[in-house]
């Protein structure tokens, strides 16, 4: 009598499909959460559906800093100007007469700053994270508000991944600072 192998990921004999034993049995419960989870989902209206595995996403790197902030004032200037508009928004929704382009503005805007400030200071944690924070921020207000004209939505998997916020920020703020032709944008 022979003594019984023991299998282990490495021995374990792969099917037609690819999978082992183990894998395709693992496989087999993803793809019953997955069809429980589409299914609330449906019952709840919800548009999205998920699958498994999931759709990786190419790493969205946006504009460069240096295309996205070309022709942008100068960071005192830019800091003058953002407290500018959180003032006048201030004033404008004490007066009942605030508006979402212009709330957009501000943030889309004091998201570049911070990104500016910390591509200054590659080192500094506390810049990276602000900048981070902030680009979530305008990513939320967009999401929740229907905005944006870059070729990426603040929602999709691209803008999700590492550095996806920050490049989210670039990206609109290059939309922002290019004039919209006439005819687009109606």
């Amino acid at each position: 009598m022979t003594p019984r192998a023991i299998l282990t990921p490495r021995t374990e004999p792969v099917g037609t499909d690819g999978f082992t034993l183990r894998e395709r049995s693992w496989k087999r419960e993803a793809d019953k959460h997955v069809a429980a989870l589409n299914a609330l989902l449906a019952e709840r209206g919800a548009p999205i559906r998920f699958a498994f595995p999931a759709p990786v996403a190419v790493p969205f790197e946006g504009p460069g800093p240096d295309e996205a902030y070309a022709g942008a004032a100068p960071l005192d200037d830019e800091l003058a100007d953002v407290l500018a508009l959180s003032t006048a928004l201030l004033q404008a929704a004490r007066a009942g007469t605030d508006d979402v382009a212009d709330e957009r503005e501000l943030l889309l805007r004091r998201a570049a700053l911070l990104d500016r400030l910390a591509l200054a200071a590659p080192h500094d944690a506390t810049a990276q994270s602000r900048a981070i924070r902030e680009a979530h921020i305008l990513m939320t207000f967009d999401v929740v508000h229907h905005c944006g004209r870059g070729p990426f939505a603040a929602d999709s998997i691209e803008a999700d991944g590492a550095g996806g916020p920050r490049a989210y920020v670039r990206q609109e703020y290059a939309a922002w600072h290019t004039p919209i032709a006439p005819g687009e944008g109606i």
